[in-house]
């Protein structure tokens, strides 16, 4: 089929079609599909549309700029195939894959689509991870908490705007709730996702005439007007972190006169010493001669990957502070010449331990001035941030009396802190001790050990050269390294365990690249893993997972609920008293990794009822953990769990819940 168009008799047809795809110039077949389908009635058009899917998917994943053009093409792509689902899912899942967050809300209308043309059943599913995926993004756990965290909103909102008469209010970093107090605002979000949620907010409270939302950062946005009030979101847990800085600079030099109220109008970041076992071990594990540690721990005066790990003392049964907070350095963002000093600026304190204790690491927590008028925020007493936490290489016994140096520096919106106090015995050792930094799974791997003993049991002696490790498992490959390697690879070490407790599924495609069509490989240990499930029950997670009603400032808060969390991850179940198992454990899924199980083709979608027996009479979710060849090690292996949407009354009655895993994707139930 052919055609011509345009004012020089442009050629098109499905042959130079065609050819374009195998030759991977997708944009060029793109154009001779969109004019030739759309030349075909809508009843013959489904037999091209796997070409046209697989143009459209090669086409948005080959440059990030597609995705938000082949957004905006929708509507067309849409009239070419009405019907049919195949290059919906197509578009969304490219969009997924090309890393631009901010388009996949607008993803959301296209899933809804599909869903409601389907009658596939592993069509359905694909487009239920979908859906799943586009409402969870753009509220991750820190959004939810600040939503509901009451003492911020009072703070931030009713007590601030109630002091100010400001006719113009420029928040550079939008938050839902400071709609409410404002004269005229002009609302500056960078994400795409979040802006757009804010002016279904706005509209579903009648105040969208009196506030501009632009989808935009602050440093990109121009205007002529000057504002009366500038506000800021109030940082992340170690103040500095969302840029606030540069933020305030540019706000003063570009929008500010003369009288303008900057919020917060200063903070003061605050260090402490923490004691808490479980922490240390999450970051710090030792194994054959070599101290393995997290890239959050700092080996040396060299900056390290990420300046703190981020932690809420609410997950930790026995973290105890052993100081009182001293104070390090304090931003005042109401000045601009005091505020270009803490762009770069370093400095020292002393921490006076309050009681004797072993040290494990630093906390990091600010108090802002909101106002200059005693409206404070301490993200310590706040719900709404965790602590920022920088754990020691090796544990500071600490005593009363001691002052214990303590050095810091603020170089572009890093904060980083250093111990000035490790032992003199440790000091001099220096180079004889051999540290690595390495990443949160393979210290999980070293830490949890539990079933390493059944799983080489799996590997004779004779295949022990034909193996290898794809799980990047230290005790295993200082096992492998004993002996020559030798090809073709016979047996594969697997992890199928992620550090927080989830599945790795990055592990199930390097099992699919090693094992593929080759016959050669015969063996995947572990053989047998198992996922169990409970009912639970928590209202902590209950709070940190779904966005409260009763929290919003009278503020209607709806099209937000629909962005509850499906997952949470890296739960201690040896330090959290709030969950509450619900019913009698059942088992989820059965991996039998038998190699001829990753060699097909195509992946159907398994689907598994279960009838569960609750014993409370309300459920979060399914809490779950794994069992590897016959072992199990909730003290040292965190667990996972699905949420449900909303909690549910079970009452006594046996409840239906199902699980399906299509393309080895986990599903929330």
């Amino acid at each position: 089929m052919s055609g011509t168009s345009g004012e020089q008799g442009q050629f098109f047809s499905m042959e130079i079609a065609n050819k374009a795809l195998v030759d991977g110039n997708f944009e060029e077949a793109l154009k001779h599909f969109f004019v030739c389908i759309k030349m075909l009635p809508v009843e013959r058009r489904g037999r091209y549309e796997d070409q046209f899917a697989a143009a459209i998917h090669g086409w948005i994943t080959q440059s990030s700029e597609h995705a938000a053009r082949a957004v905006n093409l929708y509507p067309q792509i849409r009239d070419l195939f009405p019907e049919t689902v195949r290059t919906k899912i197509a578009i969304v899942k490219a969009v997924q894959i090309s890393g631009q967050g901010k388009w996949l809300l607008n993803c959301l209308p296209i899933v809804k689509e599909a869903m409601a043309l389907t009658t596939n059943p592993e069509d359905r599913a694909i487009l239920r991870i979908a859906r799943v995926n586009l409402t969870t993004v753009p509220f991750p756990q820190w959004h939810i908490r600040m939503v509901n965290d009451t003492v911020r909103i009072d703070d931030v909102v009713l007590k601030t705007f109630d002091t100010s008469d400001a006719e113009r209010i420029f928040p550079p970093s939008i938050d839902c709730q400071y709609q409410k107090m404002s004269n005229l605002v002009i609302a500056l979000e960078e994400d795409v996702c979040l802006a757009m949620i804010s002016k279904e907010v706005l509209k579903r409270n009648k105040v969208a005439d009196r506030v501009t939302v632009h989808a935009k950062n602050s440093m990109q946005f121009e205007t002529s007007q000057n504002a009366d009030v500038i506000v800021s979101e109030t940082m992340d847990c170690c103040c500095f972190g969302e840029r606030i800085i540069e933020t305030f600079l540019d706000a003063h030099v570009r929008f500010a006169h003369e009288n303008t109220i900057f919020i917060p109008q200063k903070a003061t970041v605050y260090v402490r010493l923490f004691q808490c076992r479980e922490i240390f071990d999450i970051h710090c594990q030792d194994y054959s001669g070599i101290r393995y540690r997290s890239e959050y721990v700092k080996i040396n005066d060299e900056p390290t990957e990420q300046p703190y790990w981020c932690a809420a003392r609410e997950d930790y049964a026995e973290f105890e502070f052993l100081s009182p907070p001293e104070e390090l350095h304090t931003a005042d963002f109401s000045r601009l010449d005091v505020l270009q000093k803490s762009l770069r600026c370093e400095g020292s304190t002393k921490l006076k331990p309050k009681k004797k204790g072993v040290a494990h690491g630093f906390t990091i927590h600010f108090v802002a001035d909101l106002t200059g008028t005693g409206v404070l925020v301490d993200s310590g007493d706040c719900h709404a941030w965790d602590y920022g936490v920088v754990p020691f290489k090796e544990p500071c016994v600490v005593d009363v009396g001691q002052e214990l140096d303590v050095s810091w520096k603020l170089v572009n919106n890093r904060l980083d802190v250093y111990n000035n106090f490790y032992s003199e015995k440790l000091q001099k050792a220096g180079s004889l001790i051999q540290y690595q930094t390495i990443s949160m799974d393979r210290l999980h791997k070293i830490r949890d050990d539990s079933y390493f003993k059944q799983m080489m049991a799996e590997i004779t002696i004779n295949e022990l050269p034909f193996t290898e490790d794809i799980s990047f498992c230290v005790p295993a490959e200082c096992v492998l390294k004993t002996y020559p390697n030798k090809e073709p690879t016979g047996t594969i070490i697997a992890g199928f365990i992620r550090h927080d407790g989830s599945l790795n599924q990055d592990n199930m495609f390097r099992i699919e690249q090693c094992v593929g069509h080759r016959d050669f490989v015969k063996k995947i240990v572990p053989s047998q893993v198992r996922i169990y499930g409970h009912l639970f029950y928590s209202d902590y997670i209950h709070f940190d997972a779904r966005p409260d009603p009763t929290a919003h400032c009278k503020v209607d808060l709806a099209t937000v609920r629909n962005f509850n969390l499906r997952e949470m991850r890296d739960i201690r179940l040896t330090q959290r008293n709030d969950i509450v198992l619900a019913s009698e454990e059942f088992e989820m899924i059965f991996f039998d990794n038998d190699p001829n199980n990753y060699r097909n083709d195509l992946y159907e979608t398994v689907t598994k009822e279960i009838t569960v027996q609750p014993n409370l009479g309300a459920a979060d979710g399914v809490l779950y953990e794994f069992e590897v060849l016959g072992v199990r090690n909730s003290k040292l292996r965190p667990v996972a769990a699905f949420l449900f949407q909303d909690r549910i009354r079970t009452g006594d009655q046996p409840a239906s819940i199902s699980k399906k895993i299509p393309e080895y994707y986990s599903i929330p139930l």
